[in-house]
């Protein structure tokens, strides 16, 4: 989804279906700025509500208490159907055992195999390696005038959650590429059917390299070698559940980390004073990185399932109702957020949501801003200048918001 850093205007669309590719789609741009479709929504009382094409009805809490309230209460709005409006029907295929797919207790229950490798100061014994690998992504380019960022950093993700996800270092190229398919936009230029097989064939792929690390008996420090005690706390013979957990957590790095530094590069490389601010800290701070995760929103929304009759902002939600809470919305909410359309590189407080909330806030958010901190710093120590060298491409999705293409023009130090 393209970012414009000012006010939206008023939204240029008659309907206000927030499933529609149509809707995310631009003939200029390739893809539209949603923040003036959300803007205008907050404005309205209660929650939009509306049904899907195939005449399922949902609501959509946009406002930043909405999505806290949504977020914050487990019990009303349960996670053990789907997380996606794009996955409905009869829910997710990993419902009820996967971690981001279960509620307490049984949540916890999973969660607490992995908390060990997930807290601050267990991610600090990364810190080195991933330091390493970034500045060899860096080699491979260093001396390129021109070239697209989201093409030669396609392992940028695995170079941070490579390791602790166990995935053996000569299967990160074809398992960054295949998780990039996997993300599953609208591309006007492929047709349905081929948009089918390539994730089709990603998720294969995905499959296979997790399933064979897996079977490979990996560390016990590490994600993989985690994921077999969840079989024991969900207790289903008839589903991998090791290996639905596994695809959980490298499905989660995928969005947050790449797609994050994408969109915050594109604003650099367009924003000379952002730039200048950027270029003369001797560290990135705290502040930048909790700017950049509110702007970026890599994470559109999460769908919700309500477990009982409840009632959010005066709308009346009957139990059984989906919910969605458009966590890209509220991190633009003017009502919490001063000047919400720029990026205010040392903006505090910060209450963004790009991590989620509640029992479900991200698990790896320290391995992610962590990643992002050594990103962002060795990019400041090796780069002089950057430009963008042509248009970039971004990801037509509901559900996550992305950048597939970045050609940028480099000048090295």
């Amino acid at each position: 989804m393209r970012l414009t850093p000012q006010r939206p205007e008023a939204p240029d669309v008659t309907s206000s279906d927030l499933t529609s590719p149509d809707l995310y789609e631009e003939a200029q741009y390739g893809s539209r700025d949603m923040h003036p479709v959300w803007r205008e929504l907050r404005g309205r009382d209660g929650l939009h509500r509306q049904r899907t094409p195939d005449g399922q009805e949902f609501y959509s809490a946009l406002r930043h208490a909405d999505v806290r309230e949504v977020l914050n209460d487990h019990q009303t709005f349960s996670s053990a159907y789907s997380t996606m409006l794009t996955v409905r029907g009869e829910g997710d295929v990993a419902a009820g055992a996967a971690i981001h797919l279960t509620d307490p207790p049984l949540h916890s229950e999973i969660k607490r195999n992995f908390t060990p490798l997930m807290t601050r100061q267990a991610t600090l014994r990364l810190q080195e390696g991933i330091r390493a690998r970034i500045s060899e992504l860096f080699d491979a380019v260093r001396g390129r005038e021109t070239f697209d960022f989201c093409e030669a950093m396609l392992t940028l993700p695995m170079t941070i959650t490579g390791e602790l996800m166990g995935i053996p270092q000569e299967e990160w190229t074809v398992t960054g590429r295949a998780t990039v398919q996997a993300m599953g936009g609208d591309d006007p230029d492929v047709s349905e059917y081929q948009r089918r097989f390539q994730l089709f064939e990603a998720h294969t792929t995905i499959m296979t390299v997790l399933g064979e690390g897996l079977e490979s008996e990996p560390s016990a420090d590490t994600v993989s070698g985690r994921c077999p005690a969840t079989a024991h706390a969900v207790e289903d013979k008839e589903r991998n559940v090791p290996l639905l957990n596994a695809y959980a957590f490298l499905m989660g790095a995928n969005p947050t980390i790449p797609q994050t530094i994408n969109q915050t590069l594109l604003l650099l490389a367009g924003d000379d004073d952002l730039w200048s601010w950027f270029s003369r800290q001797e560290e990135t701070g705290q502040r930048f990185i909790d700017e950049a995760l509110r702007w970026a929103s890599p994470v559109n929304h999460v769908l919700r399932r309500a477990t009982a009759d409840t009632t959010i902002s005066g709308t009346a939600v009957p139990a059984g109702s989906l919910v969605s809470a458009w966590i890209a919305s509220a991190n633009r909410d003017e009502d919490v957020f001063t000047d919400p359309y720029r990026f205010v590189p040392d903006r505090s407080p910060n209450q963004h949501l790009a991590f989620g909330l509640g029992v479900h806030r991200c698990i790896g958010q320290h391995v992610a801003t962590l990643g992002i901190k050594e990103f962002l710093d060795l990019w400041r120590r090796s780069v002089r200048s950057v430009r963008l060298d042509g248009e970039p491409r971004h990801l037509i999705s509901n559900f996550l918001n992305g950048v597939v293409s970045l050609p940028l023009e480099v000048t090295w130090k």
